[in-house]
Order: C-alpha cells, then structure tokens, then sequence
C-alpha cells in the first residue's frame, strides 16, 4: 500500500488496533486488528469512521448494511482454527471494505 502515515482517532474505543496506516493520497487505509478481542464488525466501523474523520456515531450503521453476525462468523476463527472466509468485500459510507480475521482494508470508491 505504500504507507506514508498513521491514523488514531475513532480506532480508541476498539482495543486491539493501534492505528490506522494511510497510504499515499488518503485513498486508502489499513489496520490490524485481533479479532479473539474485537469484533471485524466494530474493527470495520473503527477503520471507516477513521478514513472519514468521523466519529462512529455519525456513520450509517453497519447493521443496516449488511448482517453484522454473519459478517463477524465469515472472518473470525472457529476453535478448530478455521475461518469461514479468508476475506468479505463490500461497500460501505461510499468506501470499498475488505475484512479477514485479522486486518480490515479500506479504500476511497471513485465516483
């Protein structure tokens, strides 16, 4: 991604993720997240209100998206050590969001 900058901000109220990395043009974000403690549905409202700098509460649900449950069972580790997916692509707030166990990537759509 090239990354030339971090990002806090809504990334606080998700336990597991440091910051934000930004890549050149603010076009596109990452952030590693540990998925045995966060939720990739609260990793993904934290990644996107970060890019947007927003805060969480002023997003559009998530939940009205998309299934938050089904999301989260798709890309979290079974016990056997197994996710369902090995990533769940979709869009949201007009950002492209690609989710795995462990890392939530986001990028500017163009228009």
């Amino acid at each position: 991604m090239g990354t030339s900058q971090e990002m806090t901000g809504a990334v606080d109220f998700v336990d597991s993720i440091n910051a934000v990395a930004v890549g050149a043009e603010r076009k596109h974000f990452q952030a590693t997240y540990d998925s045995t403690r966060d939720s990739p549905s609260l990793a993904v409202v934290a990644v996107v209100a970060t890019a947007l700098r927003r805060g969480p509460q002023e997003l559009t649900p998530l939940q009205s998206v998309l299934d938050t449950d089904a999301l989260d069972e798709l890309t979290t580790e079974s016990a056997d050590g197994k996710a369902g997916c090995s990533c769940v692509t979709f869009c949201y707030e007009g950002m492209e969001v690609t989710v795995s166990d462990e890392e939530v990537t986001v990028a500017k759509t163009e228009k």
